[in-house]
C-alpha cells in the first residue's frame, strides 16, 4: 500500500516540476515584392525557407523548461512596407504590446524569476520579400533566398543559401554562406568574433573583397588581383573586375572561400 501511494506521489512529481508542453502561435501575412519581414527573437533558433506565394508564415513553438511560460510571448506588428514578429518578456511590464521596449528575461538584469524559455522560429518568406533575422541566443538557418538578407545573432551559427547578404554578423559562432546570385548590390559585411567563415561565391562574380582574422588563415579558391595587403591573415583585393564590397572580419577563426 504505502510502495503504490509512493509511486503516485512520485509520478505527480515528476509531472509537475517537467517541462510544459510546446505551444505553438502562428502568423500569416500577404506581403509585396520588396516588403521587409522582419524576425526578433531573444533565445531559440530561427529556421527560413523560401516560399514561392505573396504569404509570410511563421510558425513560433514556445518551450518552456523553467519559470512561467506566460511571461514570454510572440506578438506580430506591420506597418507600410514591412512586417514584424518578436518575442518579448512581460515579466517587468505586464501591458506591455509592442516589439519596441526592453526584453528583461534569461538574459535581462532587473527579472525576479528565472525564465528559461525557448521560442523556436519557423518562417517562410514570401517570393521577394527581404528578410532581416535579429537573434540572440540561437542559430539561424536560411534556405533558398530569393533577396538578399541581413541577419545577425550573439550565440549561434549562421547558415544561408541564397542569391546573397547584405550583413552576416555573429560573436560566438561560425557563418557558412552559398550565393546563387553574380551581384551583390550594396555590398556585404561578415563578422564573428569566435568562428570560422566558409564562403561559396559563383564562379563568375565581380567583387571588392578584404579580410581580416586574428588567429587563424585565409584560403581561396579565386584567384584574387591584390590592391593592397596580402598575408595569412590580412588582404585586399580583387574578385573578376572588382564591384560592390565584400568586408569580412574575424577575431578567432580561418576564412575560405570557395568557387561554385
Amino acid at each position: 500500500m504505502h510502495t503504490t501511494r509512493n509511486l503516485i506521489m512520485g509520478m505527480a512529481l515528476v509531472m509537475v516540476t517537467g517541462p510544459l508542453a510546446a505551444q505553438e502561435t502562428r502568423f500569416t501575412r500577404d506581403m509585396r515584392a520588396g516588403d521587409r519581414l522582419e524576425i526578433e527573437n531573444i533565445n531559440g533558433k530561427v529556421s527560413v525557407t523560401q516560399g514561392t506565394g505573396r504569404t509570410a508564415e511563421i510558425v513560433v513553438t514556445k518551450v518552456v523548461k523553467e519559470g512561467n511560460g506566460d511571461l514570454v510571448k510572440a506578438i506580430l506588428e506591420e506597418g507600410s512596407g514591412f512586417v514584424r514578429v518578436c518575442t518579448i518578456y512581460l515579466n517587468n511590464n505586464p501591458d506591455r504590446t509592442t516589439c519596441d521596449g526592453e526584453n528583461t528575461g534569461r538574459a535581462g538584469r532587473r527579472t525576479t524569476e528565472r525564465l528559461d524559455v525557448e521560442m523556436q522560429y519557423e518562417v517562410r518568406v514570401p517570393a521577394g520579400a527581404r528578410l532581416e533575422v535579429d537573434n540572440v541566443n540561437g542559430a539561424v538557418t536560411a534556405q533558398g533566398l530569393d533577396t538578399p538578407a541581413a541577419i545577425t545573432t550573439v550565440n549561434g551559427d549562421i547558415d544561408l543559401v541564397g542569391v546573397g547578404a547584405h550583413t552576416l554578423e555573429t560573436v560566438n559562432g561560425g557563418i557558412r554562406a552559398r550565393f546563387t546570385g553574380r551581384q551583390l548590390d550594396g555590398g556585404l559585411t561578415i563578422e564573428t568574433v569566435n568562428g570560422t567563415v566558409e564562403l561559396t561565391l559563383p564562379a563568375g562574380l565581380n567583387a571588392d573583397i578584404a579580410g581580416e582574422t586574428v588567429s587563424g588563415t585565409i584560403k581561396s579558391d579565386f584567384p584574387l588581383t591584390i590592391e593592397g595587403k596580402w598575408g595569412p591573415k590580412e588582404f585586399t583585393g580583387r574578385i573578376g573586375n572588382g564591384g560592390p564590397r565584400i568586408s569580412i572580419e574575424l577575431v578567432n577563426g580561418s576564412v575560405t572561400l570557395i568557387k561554385s
